[in-house]
């Protein structure tokens, strides 16, 4: 009775002794479990936050709008150039500006905004506070040309000049005002460039080139733009396009379509 009353407690003991061995080992895999899942939920989480603000910032992109100001040249008394006796440059350029204005309306990501969107006259100074107090991602002007001679035609792309460095600056300004002026330069000539594109395929072989000029428009402004000479009111060829609406529409729409391809 003794003895077995004794093996039972040696039993016991070696239960015992198994059971701790078991449980502490038990324990360090658990410990390694929780830790691996711990890190497994923690790159989890570091993911999803990276995707969620990814996500966010492709929504803040997608949801930015690009200002583009379209100046329909000239109105009210300041009729420009004269087609005939009862339509003048003034008209062709506001009936393509809200062509444009109709035709990107479309676009989610680009607000139109024009100088004028009736028959009044504003004069320079004012056009430039308009667009100073807008302050766009880009600005076209329209116009028409005339002149050297009657058989002159085509269109003309003007792009502005960069201005001098005012003597005097220190050099850190004078860097970051150069690096803001190409930024300018480049933008504009990425846009004539593509205007141009878009108008040859409309008018093929018109194309009178891409011009770097002061633009009377822009003196002062910190603003990518572009003045555009549309045909010329004295060639009858293309006095009879421009009076024509469906013309006036589809210079409307290679220009929208090119300013769609340049804020894509």
């Amino acid at each position: 009775m003794v003895a077995s009353f004794l093996n039972f407690k040696i039993t016991l003991i070696v239960d015992k002794k198994s059971d701790s061995a078991i449980s502490k080992r038990d324990f360090i895999k658990g410990e390694k479990f929780m830790f691996n899942k711990r890190k497994i939920l923690l790159y989890l989480g570091i993911a999803v936050l990276a995707f969620i603000v990814s996500g966010m910032s492709d929504i803040v992109a997608a949801e930015k709008k690009r200002v583009m100001v379209i100046d329909a040249g000239h109105g009210g008394k300041d009729r420009g150039v004269q087609l005939n006796d009862k339509i003048a440059e003034k008209d062709i350029t506001l009936a393509i500006a809200l062509f444009i204005q109709q035709e990107l309306a479309k676009e989610k990501n680009i607000d139109v905004v024009l100088t004028r969107n009736s028959d009044k006259q504003i004069d320079l100074e004012d056009r430039r506070k308009m667009i100073e107090k807008i302050k766009p991602d880009f600005l076209i002007s329209l116009h028409v040309n005339a002149g050297f001679g009657k058989n002159a035609s085509g269109f003309e792309i003007y792009y502005p000049a960069l201005p001098d460095m005012i003597s005097g600056e220190k050099n850190d300004a004078k860097n970051e005002k150069s690096k803001l002026q190409n930024k300018l330069q480049n933008d504009s000539l990425k846009m004539a460039k593509i205007l141009q594109d878009a108008l040859n395929a409309l008018f093929p072989r018109k194309g009178r080139g891409l011009r770097k000029a002061d633009l009377p428009l822009t003196e002062g402004l910190n603003v990518s733009a572009l003045s555009l000479e549309m045909s010329f009111a004295t060639n009858a060829e293309e006095q009879k396009k421009l009076l024509s609406a469906k013309t006036q529409e589809d210079i409307a729409k290679a220009l929208a379509k090119g300013i769609k391809h340049f804020f894509r």
